[in-house]
């Protein structure tokens, strides 16, 4: 079923959403609907829930999603799911998907992996299926979507008065937890930017221990809501460092298109194991990347276009972040040694670009051009309190 006329819709969205302890063990920290519904709250855009989740603040009982018995999906326009339901073995809602509904069906698609695709027959049934890690050199259902991880508020108001660039430390963060055993295009991208940018930058590469968390009331909430991922000291770091490294991610063959085949996760096993490269990457978006741009820090990564990586607005290299070419970091090296002021005016422009174009609102109205495949910012005034 699709909607491809704004006229359908009613102004209502439902969120399935998972309760935060109910899974011994597992991780319900829902971040992609979070992204979105903070932007629709500022939008007016009206939205619902089958629970109550996401605690705005410690000293109130108010929820970002919130349960109201009355409210049906058959009541609203968009019905949407997070990966975090699969993953959680949760069963879809008996009928989701019958005949008559007058809804679409929206699932934001956060996996690591590809290989459910094709295991479960529940991802081509869904109108549209937004997907993190979207790579443009694979082939993807035709219900696919690139997405991202995206900058929620709680990461905003961490990053909020930030120093000025000449008074940070000349540090670079490569703050990846057991990084030369982990993602292999982390291990090849560190390895070889070590040593070169050390000449002109700090290495730092502190980590969190998970069991030194902020017992600060608001701090200990959403350390408990992210499933132990905030950490005011880890922000602080980024705050006060020139740059910071976010390669992450796995290469594939590139001549396999399946994105998630068999034969293209075995010959992902084989070149990690062989510790082979290509210009195919996967598994290489993050919560870090996010941080990183909005921490106002240059942000290295690998160079999105040679690598396949693609989101829905594309940033520019050198000018919004600095891509690596992992065959010639030298360049990249020399770039920076001959141009003094390049990594201030990247941290700067590449903040504003991604809090422009991945903060709550701009990726609430996103979602809204993706699903109504027509241009919504004018639109959205028509149904909500905001002059957009």
């Amino acid at each position: 079923m699709m909607m491809n006329q704004l006229t359908n819709f009613n102004g209502r969205i439902y969120f399935f959403c998972l309760p935060r302890t109910e899974v011994e063990g597992g991780d319900q920290f829902q971040h992609l609907s979070i992204c979105l519904a903070e932007g629709l709250k500022e939008l007016g855009i009206s939205f619902f829930s089958n629970i109550n989740y996401w605690q705005e603040s410690p000293n109130s009982n108010e929820y970002l999603f919130r349960h109201s018995p009355d409210i049906t999906p058959n009541d609203c326009s968009i019905v949407v799911f997070s990966n975090n339901w699969f993953n959680s073995n949760y069963r879809l809602p008996e009928n989701l998907f019958h005949p008559h509904r007058k809804y679409v069906t929206v699932y934001l698609d956060g996996n690591d992996n590809n290989e459910d695709y094709y295991q479960r027959p529940e991802y081509k049934k869904f109108d549209f299926v937004l997907r993190t890690h979207y790579n443009r050199h694979l082939n993807y259902p035709t219900n696919f979507y690139p997405w991202s991880f995206g900058i929620s508020n709680r990461i905003l108001r961490e990053l909020e008065d930030l120093p000025n660039f000449e008074d940070r430390k000349k540090q670079i963060l490569i703050n990846f937890r057991h990084w030369q055993t982990g993602h292999p295009v982390r291990n090849v991208s560190s390895s070889l930017l070590i040593p070169a940018i050390r000449e002109f930058l700090a290495i730092n590469n502190s980590v969190d221990n998970k069991a030194n968390y902020s017992r600060e009331p608001y701090h200990y909430l959403h350390w408990q809501q992210t499933g132990a991922r905030h950490y005011p000291s880890y922000y602080q770091r980024l705050k006060n460092s020139l740059a910071c490294a976010c390669f992450g991610g796995f290469f594939v063959p590139t001549w396999a298109k399946n994105s998630g085949g068999l034969l293209n996760r075995n010959l992902q096993k084989v070149m990690t194991k062989l510790k082979f490269k290509s210009n195919t990457v996967v598994q290489w978006d993050s919560w870090r990347l996010w941080e990183s741009l909005a921490a106002g820090c240059t942000t290295f990564h690998l160079d999105f276009d040679q690598y396949g990586i693609n989101l829905p607005t594309m940033p520019t290299n050198w000018q919004h972040y600095i891509g690596i070419d992992l065959d010639n970091i030298t360049t990249a090296i020399e770039r920076i040694n001959d141009e003094p002021n390049i990594l201030e005016n990247i941290a700067s422009e590449g903040r504003q670009w991604a809090i422009k174009n991945y903060s709550p609102v701009p990726t609430a109205l996103r979602f809204l051009e993706t699903i109504y495949q027509q241009p919504i910012i004018q639109k959205a005034a028509e149904y909500t309190s905001l002059k957009v």
